[in-house]
């Protein structure tokens, strides 16, 4: 009997431990249920166009992928690979201010690895969560260090629209809407505004007045669409919640790429925990025992020591995580293959 899904279910790792590959085979196996399933990656990686032969110009598209394994079975599954300007065209819309996509910095910061890809992530999470299309969304983080700033991105929005920025742009005498804001404070602290007056002077000399125009339109443009942003704040605690939530941090059975897993989990602020699932992913031991080498020759001693290193990994998980799933390497060089493997593995465990 296979797991059963959440609303979420968030792979997280480090690079080369197959997360993007298992993130897919889980979507699949969902969709096989007969549960309707979006499968979203924020790092629009090669390797998922690969796995579902899909164009990199796809990107920000939601592209339904009814037969994966070409074998005349359909299912109900959608495929994202996230795109940050076509995530801001879409809060543009709801915001119906669609003025601000000609926004020369903005055009600039919601590209791919623009600033506002982590950001713009969690917002889209929540839109395609609030649409209620979907029983269940398969999220496939970036790799490594990235994952910690899609984690951060909550807090950078709440820092975003503090009260201080908007007392800031009051200061500057940009005409905003009033029922976008809500006033707390009536005069900005002359220190903060010294040094913004000082800023603005560098730029101007440096940028000239339209850099500095844009600029903080752009800010202001933002300021406009912050109903959305600000609803995507309340994802997170749904995304704490283990009823709706599932988080599996990926790893393999290389000693390093363990340690590096055990580091995400340490900066990943409660999202990850000893409840949530490790896996174990290109185990060997399976494989291994249908090799019989003879006794005290080099291969049997080979098979002793990753049969040993393998086992050891996995009681040092135990110290750490109350579940460890188990996936076995797939000695195929057909990226597909892999994929359809992984996809009955889930539906043994």
């Amino acid at each position: 009997m296979s797991i059963e899904a959440r609303d979420f279910e968030i792979f997280s790792g480090t690079g080369g431990v197959g997360k993007t590959t298992l993130a897919t085979s889980r979507a699949i196996q969902i969709a096989q249920s007969g549960k309707r399933v979006l499968l979203i990656t924020i790092d629009p990686a090669k390797r998922l166009r690969e796995l579902l032969n899909l164009e990199l110009d796809m990107a920000g598209e939601v592209i339904t992928v009814e037969d994966p394994f070409n074998t005349g079975e359909k299912i109900p599954l959608d495929v994202e690979l996230m795109n940050p300007t076509s995530t801001f065209e879409r809060i543009v819309k709801k915001s119906d201010c669609e003025e601000v996509l000609t926004n020369r910095i903005l055009k600039i910061l919601t590209k791919p690895h623009g600033g506002l890809n982590e950001i713009l992530a969690i917002v889209e999470l929540n839109i395609q969560f609030k649409s209620g299309k979907y029983d269940v969304i398969v999220l496939d983080t970036p790799p490594g260090s990235h994952f910690l700033d899609f984690l951060e991105s909550v807090d950078r929005i709440k820092l975003f629209f503090d009260q201080s920025f908007i007392d800031i742009f009051n200061f500057l005498g940009k005409k905003v809407e009033k029922k976008s804001f809500s006033f707390g404070k009536k005069m900005v602290n002359i220190v903060v505004s010294t040094g913004v007056k000082k800023l603005l002077g560098y730029l101007n000399k440096v940028t000239g007045d339209k850099f500095v125009d844009d600029f903080i339109d752009a800010i202001i443009a933002i300021y406009k669409t912050k109903k959305t942003f600000l609803d995507a704040l309340k994802l997170q605690d749904t995304l704490k919640h283990s009823d709706h939530s599932a988080w599996y941090l990926v790893t393999s059975v290389e000693q390093n790429k363990l340690r590096e897993a055990l580091d995400l989990k340490a900066h990943a602020r409660g999202l990850i925990t000893k409840q949530s699932s490790i896996i174990l992913n290109k185990c060997i031991e399976e494989n291994l025992a249908e090799w019989n080498p003879e006794t005290d020759s080099k291969n049997f001693l080979l098979k002793e020591s990753l049969l040993n290193r393998e086992k050891k990994l996995k009681s040092d998980l135990k110290n750490h995580f109350e579940r460890i799933l188990e996936f076995p390497e797939i000695f195929n060089i057909s990226p597909l293959k892999h994929v359809e493997s992984l996809t009955q593995s889930w539906k043994q465990l």
